[in-house]
């Protein structure tokens, strides 16, 4: 089987599966990729294409130890050791340049169509912002890390979980109010503080 791990779950969705990281990672997968290129009609190239680089994207962000890139086979999972590591310039150049490429040929294709219409035919532009960020300040942060006589960079460590977490308690602790000040804010602070 080319893709195991696909089920009925990730074709018929609810409003929850929406929302589940899991499920879009299985699909834009390596292994659909493959499928889609094997099995697929020509006119599949492009989807398998995009597969392709969302797997080795997600591989790049999520490099988890030292060696899981052994076992599953897949070097963008290897942890950053140079600051001349290959990804870098694949993140920067060809995974974002894909991108480019794709809202360029929207702007240049033939026929009459709609700023709406056209803005379907693209990934949102919030999407596609946090990409450019993302990119951009992972390669930052670990060239600085790895300049820094870090020895290596497991990406998957970089997470804004805590900060995400405190502030929904800094919201939730001042649900009542419309307005915030300083004062506020840091005697909110200091309760999440002592509540640890």
């Amino acid at each position: 089987m080319l893709c195991p791990k696909l089920s009925n779950q990730h074709i018929q969705l609810t409003p929850y599966s929406l929302m589940n990281v899991r499920l879009a990672t299985q699909v834009l997968s390596g292994t659909t990729s493959q499928a889609l290129t094997t099995f697929g009609p020509p006119e599949a190239a492009a989807t398998a294409l995009y597969c392709d680089y969302l797997d080795k994207f997600f591989d790049c962000l999520n490099v988890k130890n030292c060696n899981e890139y052994v076992f599953k086979r897949k070097l963008m999972l290897k942890p950053y050791t140079s600051l001349d590591d290959e990804r870098f310039e694949w993140l920067l150049k060809t995974f974002l340049q894909y991108f480019k490429e794709w809202k360029e040929s929207i702007k240049n294709r033939p026929g009459d169509f709609t700023a709406s219409e056209q803005s379907k035919m693209f990934i949102s532009w919030q999407t596609f912002e946090s990409l450019q960020i993302t990119c951009h300040s992972t390669v930052e942060l670990i060239k600085y890390l790895l300049s820094d006589n870090v020895k290596y960079v497991l990406s998957e460590r970089f997470s804004q979980d805590p900060l995400d977490n405190y502030f929904s308690r800094q919201r939730s602790m001042g649900s009542r109010r419309d307005k915030s000040n300083a004062r506020v804010f840091g005697y909110q602070d200091n309760t999440i503080r002592n509540s640890k």
